[in-house]
């Protein structure tokens, strides 16, 4: 996995937090950023040659971003294919885990957490923690916070930040694990120096969870009107329509929170669980009509 060069990022302003905001302005803020999402077309580079699906998603995976699902399966056939060529390939390993670990999220199948967590070990196996094997590194935490184990993504995120205090990539692992065990002020810590290390789509998008998680649902949205602007390829607009969607519903906006989830799945139709919630949304209205009619 290509590493970013944290050193050569420029701080940006951090999303803050910018008092409550009223149930109004965040409506307006989410009719914008829904329709910001599904107008404004992916911007394209100027290179002659545009990085294949499997560069693309190994780019997404690098940056803690979503990639598409056609290009992550490309990834995951790519990197299965040089581990098998080549066995001792350390950095092939943990691309491939953390390829195996997005596909769960994706799909919403633990199915693959095992195959992840195999080729981390491998690549640990091969390179270990003491050497500097972050990618792997990091991977094990994700994964820790993927099966809400937190104690575990703790762990590890806080032995990549004691290695590499600048290593950006350290830093959503621990704001998961962090807010999963109910450390908001460390959370916020973390998440402050994310912003700090390395502003944008990723940092955003961590920033709407926490604030989301302390109920500050105005300020989530917010945030996600910067992760929005910040979404470039369909899989990152349709993940921040289904974050919207989740906000909404949280709130009571039942019929706005569906229409989120349509749009997501209109962007990216393999986002399984805009599906999941958008059948779950859809029979608990069908549920509360024939409660309405009942009463």
């Amino acid at each position: 996995m290509d590493r970013i060069d944290e050193e050569a990022q420029q701080p940006a302003p951090p999303v803050t937090f910018t008092g409550r905001k009223t149930l109004v302005a965040a409506a307006v803020a989410v009719v914008l950023i829904a329709g910001a999402l599904l107008i404004r077309p992916a911007r394209t580079g100027d290179d002659a040659r545009p990085p294949g699906p499997s560069e693309r998603a190994a780019s997404a995976v690098g940056l803690g971003t979503p990639a598409a699902a056609v290009d992550l399966t490309a990834l995951v056939a790519d990197r299965e294919k040089q581990v098998t060529r080549h066995p001792d390939d350390v950095a092939s390993w943990a691309v491939l885990g953390s390829a195996y670990l997005e596909q769960g999220r994706r799909t919403a199948d633990t199915a693959w957490y095992p195959r992840s967590e195999k080729a981390l070990k491998r690549s640990l196996e091969l390179r270990p923690a003491e050497q500097g094997n972050f990618d792997a590194m990091t991977g094990m935490g994700s994964l820790a916070n993927a099966r809400r184990d937190f104690g575990t993504g703790k762990k590890w995120g806080e032995l990549v930040r004691a290695q590499a205090p600048r290593r950006w990539s350290a830093y959503p692992v621990l704001v998961d694990a962090y807010t999963g065990l109910g450390d908001y002020k460390a959370a916020q810590k973390a998440l402050e120096r994310l912003e700090e290390l390395h502003s944008g789509l990723a940092s955003n998008l961590r920033a709407s969870q926490v604030y989301r998680d302390r109920g500050w649902r105005e300020d989530a949205v917010v945030a996600l009107e910067h992760a929005g602007g910040a979404a470039k390829t369909p899989a990152e607009k349709a993940y921040v329509l289904f974050r919207l969607g989740e906000l909404l519903w949280e709130r009571g906006d039942a019929a706005e929170a569906l229409g989120q989830y349509e749009a997501a799945l209109r962007t990216d139709p393999a986002r399984a669980e805009a599906l999941v919630l958008l059948r779950e949304s859809s029979w608990r209205g069908v549920q509360a009509s024939w409660r309405g009619l009942a009463a």
